[in-house]
This record gives C-alpha cells, sequence and structure tokens, in this order.
C-alpha cells in the first residue's frame, strides 16, 4: 500500500491508490486551485492529458489516474462499469479531495456521467467530450456487435499492449466492460443510476 507523502494542497504527488483486489497509477499536481478529475478513453492513459493540463496551467489541481489495467495501474479480476465508477472514489478519497470537478472523454465521459449523477453534491461540474450519448441507441444488437467487434480485434490487441494503446485485458473482458453501458436504457435502468440529461458543463469556474 503506497501511502501519501506530501499534503493535499502541496507538491506534486506521484504514488500508487489501493482498491480492491488492484492498485492505480494516480498523478496529483496539488496546489490550492479547484480539483479536476480526468478520465481516460477505453484505450488511453493519463498521458493523453499531458498537454491540456500544461495548457490549463496551475490555476487547477489536476489529478489522473490509469484506469485498472491500463498503464502503470495493476491488473484486476473486476473490469466492470460499476468498478469503474467506484474507482473514483477511491482516487479522490485517497487524495483526501471531498468535491471535484470532472473531465471525462469517450468511455471516462460516461463513467463521469454516471459518478457525477450519483453524486451531484460532490460533483463541482462534469466536461463530457466525446460521450455520455444518449443510451437508447444501444440496444440488444448493438451489444452484440460490439462484442463481435473485440472478436475480431483480439488477434493484434496483444500487439498494441507493449506500446501502451491496448488494456491488458482479453477481448471478452473489453466488451464486458461496456456492458453496464449498453444496458443503460429503457427497462435497464437498475443499472444505470441516476444520470444526467445530457452532456455539458454544470458549475465551472475557473479559481
Amino acid at each position: 500500500m503506497t501511502k501519501n507523502t506530501t499534503s493535499p494542497t502541496g507538491s506534486k504527488w506521484t504514488g500508487m491508490v489501493p482498491v480492491d483486489d488492484t492498485a492505480l497509477a494516480v498523478t496529483d499536481t496539488g496546489g490550492p486551485g479547484t480539483p479536476v478529475l480526468y478520465l481516460n478513453g477505453q484505450f488511453a492513459t493519463q498521458g493523453y492529458w499531458r498537454r491540456v493540463i500544461a495548457q490549463l496551467g496551475t490555476g487547477w489541481r489536476h489529478i489522473t489516474y490509469d484506469e485498472r489495467a491500463r498503464g502503470r495501474s495493476k491488473r484486476s479480476a473486476d473490469y466492470s462499469f460499476e468498478a469503474a465508477v467506484r474507482d473514483i472514489d477511491a482516487v479522490l478519497a485517497a487524495r483526501d479531495v471531498h468535491r471535484a470537478l470532472v473531465v471525462g472523454w469517450s468511455y471516462g465521459a460516461v463513467v463521469g456521467a454516471h459518478w457525477a449523477g450519483r453524486n451531484p453534491q460532490r460533483a463541482l461540474g462534469a466536461v463530457l467530450v466525446d460521450g455520455a450519448f444518449p443510451y437508447d441507441w444501444l440496444d440488444d444488437a448493438m451489444e452484440q456487435r460490439i462484442r463481435t467487434l473485440f472478436r475480431r480485434m483480439s488477434w493484434f490487441l496483444p500487439l498494441l499492449r507493449p506500446t501502451g494503446l491496448a488494456p491488458r485485458m482479453t477481448a471478452a473482458q473489453q466488451a464486458d466492460s461496456n456492458r453496464p453501458v449498453s444496458s443503460a436504457r429503457p427497462g435497464h435502468s437498475r443499472h444505470a443510476g441516476t444520470v444526467p440529461a445530457g452532456p455539458g458543463c454544470a458549475r465551472c469556474q475557473a479559481p
């Protein structure tokens, strides 16, 4: 277990945050600015946010992490969508952050929408890019096409893993990680929780 070695509002911190049966690689720039938690795309790592963070500057407190089996994070027995939502709480708790602005891209936007919808008192706002799409277009046929797509990709995904462009997961695991996303349509709301009506940014103000 890696413990925090700096004050939450102090200097930059990089380490491993234990959660469930795994550990997540987390980076926190520290500082007194508004905390911003970045949520990656399905195949991405926290490194994809470097230029965004550089352009936004030190007026914000930037927190990034690699999802399970991505980047420097460890593997897990649970790659479910619900685990991805839970991991947000684990990362924020480890960095002693109660309220944050979530910025999600693609898969991360869907994860961020669910977390913000379930935790309106903790979400300062949600910036959702290329994700949090209307859920009713994902019917059973589309879910099957997603599974078929990942199966067809299974032969070359292992070739991409050393480059960091693919998770250390099987094709079936990657397809399963999207299951609650596709089931978050009418008649399956018990999996979805409360989700914001659409993408956007609420109460987002510069510090």
